[in-house]
């Protein structure tokens, strides 16, 4: 079994500032992360698609919780 398992996709999102809002969040909250799919000198690195947040495996169920619940309304 590899040391370093394949990362896992938490999230798709249309774009890349969106995907790293998320990953700060996952951040602030201790969780490892990474964005893939944005933009390489001006141009999209995986056109066409969705920019993707990966984590490792070990912290994907947390950190789809904590996506939800960052995307519940507040109910204010």
């Amino acid at each position: 079994m590899s040391e370093h398992p394949e990362p896992v996709v938490v999230g798709a999102y249309q774009s890349e500032f969106e995907a790293n809002i998320v990953c700060s969040m996952l951040r602030s909250e201790g969780v490892p992360c990474e964005v893939s799919g944005g933009t390489v000198g001006g141009m999209r690195a995986e056109a066409p698609g969705l920019v993707e947040v990966l984590v490792p495996a070990a912290h994907a169920e947390r950190a789809r919780a904590l996506i939800a619940a960052h995307d519940e309304p507040s109910g204010d």
